[in-house]
Formats: structure tokens, C-alpha cells, sequence
């Protein structure tokens, strides 16, 4: 199909940047685009003509656009590549108020470490799972009453009878 026409406004590109894409396929059935970045090939059906912004993400270096056109059971195809470079990282670091660099030392060096252990913990406990969560406290009572019994064998019944109590006050309020 000669007269078929396929346009990329960009060859190059960074990762995140939107690229036009212009097509025409008159006399065609039916047209699709197919967009193959290397992780993964994605095809959408399109009208005869028009024009499509895609914003391309993750590439294995080149992103490869073709377009397809059905006529009278015949399929033509026309091929763009586009380069997607990686977005370039930048590392943040740590500054004090005189702009000096803080190190990974310096920093931990700096904070109380019951106050560094603390804010691990909540974010952890935060993070958990509400099943976890209350996995995370039968366990911690258990290993209390069991720890007690140790050394007072008469709390092991009392504990395993508060731990019950707790158990279904869990169970009546939901």
C-alpha cells in the first residue's frame, strides 16, 4: 500500500516525553498500532487516520512503533523506532546548615538511638497488615505470661485466662 503514510514527531526521546504519532491508511479495512518498548508489545485498533499522543515510559533503549493496515485480507505495515534514553538520576544527600555534607555515619551518629529504634519500629508497625498486627500482639502477651509462669507458676492460669478474655473481646467487637 504505497499511499499508506506513518509519522513520529520525535526519534529520540527521554524517558517520560510524549511522542505524536500521524497516520493515514485510505482504502484500508482496518488499522491498529502495535508499541513494543522490549518488557512489553501492546496493540490498539485505530481509525483510518489521525494522530495519537503516546507518553513513553520504560525502554529497553528503543521503543518501536509499527502500523498495520488491513486491505482486502492483505496486511501492510509501515515502522518507526523511537530512542528512549534513561531518565538521568540524581543521588540527594544529606546537608547541614552550613551546606557541609552529613554522611551515613554523622547521621546515625546524630539521633538517640531508643529514638532511631522507635521510629523503626512504628514505621514497621505501621506498614504491617492489620492480621499481623494483632498476630504481632497475641504473641508478645503469650511470651509475657509464659516468661511470668517461669519464674510464678500460679500466673500461667491467670495469664492464658486473661489472654482468652482479650481473644473475645477481639471477636464481640468486630
Amino acid at each position: 500500500m504505497e499511499r499508506m503514510t506513518f509519522t513520529v514527531d520525535k526519534t529520540v526521546v527521554t524517558e517520560g516525553d510524549i511522542v505524536e504519532v500521524r497516520w493515514d491508511c485510505p482504502g484500508a479495512d482496518n488499522a491498529e498500532l502495535t508499541i513494543d518498548n522490549g518488557y512489553k508489545t501492546t496493540t490498539l485498533p485505530l481509525p483510518l487516520s489521525g494522530n495519537k499522543r503516546f507518553r513513553l515510559h520504560r525502554s529497553k533503549g528503543r521503543t518501536q512503533l509499527v502500523i498495520t493496515a488491513m486491505v482486502d485480507g492483505k496486511r501492510y505495515s509501515k515502522t518507526q523506532k523511537v530512542k528512549v534514553k534513561e531518565i538521568p538520576v540524581t543521588k540527594a544527600e544529606t546537608v547541614d546548615r552550613r551546606g557541609k555534607r552529613i554522611g551515613k555515619l554523622r547521621q546515625w551518629m546524630s539521633l538517640p538511638k531508643w529514638q532511631m529504634w522507635k521510629s523503626r519500629f512504628r514505621q514497621g508497625w505501621q506498614m504491617m497488615p492489620p492480621e499481623k498486627r494483632l498476630a504481632s500482639r497475641l504473641l508478645l502477651i503469650l511470651g509475657g505470661v509464659l516468661l511470668l509462669a517461669t519464674f510464678f507458676p500460679a500466673l500461667l492460669l491467670i495469664g492464658l485466662f486473661g489472654l482468652s478474655m482479650y481473644l473475645m473481646w477481639i471477636l464481640m467487637r468486630r
